[in-house]
């Protein structure tokens, strides 16, 4: 069976859509194209796609990053973007490329764009929502709660240095 669609959208709703992930890309720091995909990408709701220059970068946004936005115990749109964002700035800034590196892994890689999006948010309950979402990972790698909150913190520390 088919998965379920998104309801549909009139054209000034996908425009308003278009115009908030677009106003909030920017303002993360994001360079490159920004898009409003009205269907389900079964991603997470956005999805970073890195292009040879990170003028040809891409940021899609999908229909589910709305939905997930507007349930209050789910990740928050400005979250969602965030970590994508996080992901072109692991790529496109030379520091943050070589601590990436260092920690190989596509796991780190995704706690690492989750602790950059943070940093991104600032001081923000949407970046407490990242800084969580990080622990839980380095969770799944048997680090004990202590370690693991001693971990983030200098992980955070080192990320902001270089941003």
């Amino acid at each position: 069976m088919a998965p379920p669609s998104p309801g549909p959208l009139n054209p000034a709703e996908q425009r308003a859509r278009r115009s908030r992930a677009a106003r909030i890309a920017r303002r993360l720091g994001f360079v490159g194209a920004v898009e409003y995909r009205h269907l389900y990408s079964q991603t997470g709701g956005a999805q970073y796609g890195r292009g040879n220059t990170a003028e040809e970068d891409l940021l899609t946004v999908y229909a589910e990053a709305f939905e997930r936005d507007a349930d209050p115990d789910d990740f928050d749109l400005e979250a969602i973007m965030a970590h994508e964002c996080g992901h072109q700035q692991l790529i496109r800034n030379p520091h943050l490329w070589k601590v990436m590196v260092k920690l190989s892994g596509e796991r780190f890689e995704e706690i690492l764009a989750s602790l950059v999006g943070s940093l991104l948010l600032g001081e923000s309950e949407s970046a407490q929502m990242l800084v969580w979402k990080a622990a839980a990972e380095l969770g799944q790698l048997n680090l004990t709660a202590a370690n693991t909150v001693d971990y983030i913190e200098r992980l955070r520390q080192l990320l902001r240095h270089f941003l």
